[in-house]
This record gives C-alpha cells, structure tokens and sequence, in this order.
C-alpha cells in the first residue's frame, strides 16, 4: 500500500484534540550544506544482551548472529557497554527518548498522561533548524495522542491499522472497543511491522529528493516486541524444525507454565525476530548508500526496554526494573566525528542519545531538562554517570524507582518502602540483594541515592489528561498494560 503522509498526519493530530499544526512544509529556508541528516531508531522490547554486540550467541543458532549490521555501526562508531532506559516500559521509555527528561521530569508515567504542550522533542529541534523532519511508528503507545507528534513534518504509522481514522477515534477514548482491541492483536501478532516502517521512511526520503537536503527522522521498529511471530525464514534460521514448534503467543499465556525446554524456544523466536529487524535497518542503509550519503548520516540506535524470561520469575516486562528489562543496546555511529571502535564502559542512560545526537549535529543544547550530551565520555574521559530508573502501576502497587551507578544499582520500592542494593560486577544476574529500610541514614550509598532520586523529584511539568473508554481498559488490561 502507497502511504498518503498528509492524511496519515491529520488523523493523528485529530486524536489530539489540536494542538500543534505541523505541515508537510519540505523543510525550511535556513538549512545549509554543513547540515549532516541525523536518524534516531528505536527498537522496541531489545534486551542488550541478546544482541551481537554485546556477545551474544544464539543458542540453536550459534553461528547466526541477532544482529550484524548494529554490529558494524557498532564497530565503525561508539557502543555504550552499559546504557539503561529510564522506564520498563514503552510510553514512557520513548517520551524519554525524544525529551531527554526522566519519567518523574516529564511526567508521563501513565497512559493516562499526555505530555505537557510546552515541551518540545529533539524535532522540534531539528525542525527549527531548518531540517525536514519525519517520524513513523508502530505500536499504539507512540500515537499522537500522547504529544510524540510535535516538531515533525510528517508523523506516521509503519502499520496501515494505526493510521486510520477509527484508530484516531478509538485511541482519545471514542468508545471504539472493537477497533482498540483488532489494534492491539494486530501489532501483537503483525510479523512484518519492521518492512513497512522502512518502506515509509524510504519513500518519504525519496519524495521531492529530500534525501538531498537535512532531515531528521525517527524511526520505531517493533517486531521483537511479545508476541513472537517471525517471517517463517526467519523462525527456521534461528529455532530449526527438530528443535520444537512453540507457539510464539504462548510467551505470554501467563495461565500456561512454561518448560525451559519451551523457554529457550521462544527466547529462538525473539532472537529471529531482532535478526529481522536488524535486516530491515541494514536495508535502509543499503538505500543511503546508493543514494551516496550514508557516511553523512548521523545514526542513533537503542531500545526502550527488554524482556523478562523469568530470570526474576516473570514474562514481558512493565513489572520490574531488573537489567533483564533495563539493560539495553546504545550505538552511535557518525563518520568523522566519532572515534571508531569505542567501547565505552560508563553507566548511562538512553535519556541523554537525542542531547547527544543534538550535539553531534551542531545544534544548541537544551537547558531546561536534565538530559546531556554523553560526547565527553569519548572525548575526555569514560566516566560513569547517574542514571534514575522508574515504574509506576497503581492498581497493581507498584511504584519502582531505580538508580544506577557504575556497577552499584538501588531500587527503592514506595510501596514497602523497601530499599534493594545490587552489585552489578559481582552479581550482574541481580540474584544477590540486599535489602534495607529507605529510611536507613547508615549506608553512605543508601544515603546517596536517596538524596540524588530526591533532587529528581524536584523537576516535574504539569501534564495533560488522556481520557479512554472502559473498553480501551478492558483490552488494555488483556495486554498487561492496566493502570488506575
């Protein structure tokens, strides 16, 4: 199907309410030839350590790798060791991402939050510059309706079931229970997100040869995200027919307990499908070669979250802040203006990727949020930073905040006011805690963290109101996804 950006763009700002009127303007006057185009890439559900740079093997497939092609970038650029994203889960990890602000410091910890309409994105950013600025997406929790729309020109859908008018409706709570709920299993169970998401991006690029000019665009991949449905070429490569025949929707099934047997099965799954999505980057690559300007282009890519496979007894994620969910690949890759082959060991969040790609394009830093440029790492000196973590599910008591440092980690629990310290060096499966009161003033690191996620509660924007259906909560609790 042939995309139409401008329609796809209406519906969007129709779900809402306003806001914003970003056109399809084909950039701006003040771009120049010095403006390098910047790619940001968000691989939705990716744990670290199931990907080739971080060493990874398959177990069925040992001599197949997850991803080469990160790889390569990763080789030919920085790879930040030991990233964390700043949430386990995807609305907020991404409003993260495109910010450069915290949960607590944007706010938008809930599905019931929009974010703050005097807010901008790193689009914003690059929009004001002069760029042609283009983002597509694929999965519900990027729609517009939560303020991910602002400072693009065009903003899209890779799947044609999230751009249409109902989906619009259906998503600011018109009582659309049937569209919410064909959405949802739709981008569970769609095998091939990740080809329709480059296929958007190509043809926008190829559009009036914008590929020519500066652009920023922000691309979602979804495909690793549950349920685990591969392209069947895929799905063979990665778990051969003698191996077993799992289902991949069986991951979730949390009614149904699963062997280990049947657990390294579909961990075979998710690994055919990062390798998938890894393809699918390397196809848009292909295309920037041909069209001569791949070594011009600044390319960031990371994760929002991982997923659990019971390493702590649970599936999926959105339910802990353990490093099975928060441990997550960062790459950049920017010919010329990084030093290639760096890997760098400190502790780091994907809050501060759009800052740093920012910098690397020559634009002016943000002062308003606590996001930063990690260039100094590769400049000066490899230097472990803060790094705060966090959870919020109501109705289910959960409320986590995480912090990290180096290899010392805390999560305080607001609940039980429980306060769980791990030593990443020396248990990095995090089965080895200890665990204190909050209130505990004798643990000079308890303290530290104590007063650092204090000083993060400080900074907090106002936020909008999402409303929604009964029925949008009903099938979004089908999905794990329930909140007060």
């Amino acid at each position: 199907m042939t995309p139409t950006f401008p329609l796809l763009l209406s519906l969007g700002l129709l779900a809402c309410g306003g806001g914003e009127t970003p056109t399809d303007s084909g950039g701006g006057s003040t771009s120049t030839a010095k403006q390098r185009p910047v790619i940001l890439i968000s691989i939705d559900s990716l744990r670290a350590d199931h990907t080739t740079p971080y060493g990874y093997r398959p177990q069925f497939a040992p001599n197949e790798a997850t991803m080469p092609f990160l790889d390569k970038l990763g080789r030919e650029g920085v790879v930040f060791e030991n990233a964390e994203a700043t949430a386990p889960w995807t609305l907020p990890s991404h409003m993260s991402m495109l910010t450069g602000m915290h949960p607590v410091e944007h706010g938008v910890r809930s599905r019931k939050f929009s974010l703050n309409p005097n807010i901008d994105l790193v689009s914003n950013v690059f929009q004001d510059a002069g760029y042609h600025t283009a983002g597509v997406f694929s999965a519900p929790f990027l729609h517009p309706v939560w303020g991910f729309h602002r400072g693009f020109d065009v903003y899209v859908p890779g799947p044609a079931y999230l751009g249409t008018k109902e989906a619009a409706e259906a998503l600011a709570a018109s009582g659309k229970g049937e569209t919410v709920e064909a959405m949802h299993h739709s981008s569970h169970t769609d095998d091939q997100t990740g080809e329709q998401v480059i296929d958007h991006a190509i043809q926008w690029l190829s559009q009036n040869d914008r590929h020519e000019e500066p652009f920023f665009l922000f691309l979602h991949l979804w495909d690793p995200h549950y349920d685990y449905f591969p392209p069947q070429d895929y799905r063979e490569r990665f778990l051969p027919p003698g191996e077993g025949q799992v289902v991949g929707d069986e991951y979730m099934k949390l009614d149904r307990e699963l062997s280990q047997q049947e657990l390294d099965q579909l961990k075979a799954l998710y690994d055919a499908e990062i390798r998938y999505t890894d393809d699918q980057i390397a196809r848009l690559w292909q295309q920037l070669e041909e069209w001569g300007i791949a070594d011009d282009v600044i390319v960031g890519i990371t994760s929002d979250h991982g997923d659990e496979f019971l390493e702590h007894g649970e599936r999926g994620h959105h339910l802990t802040l353990y490093e099975e969910v928060m441990h997550v690949p960062m790459v950049i890759n920017a010919p010329g203006l990084l030093p290639a082959g760096t890997r760098l060991k400190a502790s780091v969040s994907n809050r501060d990727l759009a800052p740093t790609l920012m910098e690397l394009a020559g634009m002016p830093a943000w002062t308003d949020r606590s996001g930063r440029s990690l260039s100094t790492l590769w400049r000066d000196q490899d230097v472990d930073q803060e790094v705060v973590m966090d959870l919020l599910r109501p109705t289910r008591k959960i409320e986590l905040r995480g912090y990290r440092h180096g290899f010392e980690k805390a999560i305080l629990n607001s609940y039980s006011r429980v306060f769980t310290v791990f030593d990443l060096e020396q248990d990095p499966g995090e089965q080895q805690p200890k665990n204190g009161s909050i209130t505990d003033k004798t643990d000079p690191f308890a303290v530290r963290v104590l007063a650092f996620l204090e000083a993060s509660q400080k900074v907090r924007h106002k936020v909008g109101m999402v409303k929604e259906s009964t029925v949008m909560t009903s099938q979004l609790d089908e999905l794990g996804y329930t909140e007060d």
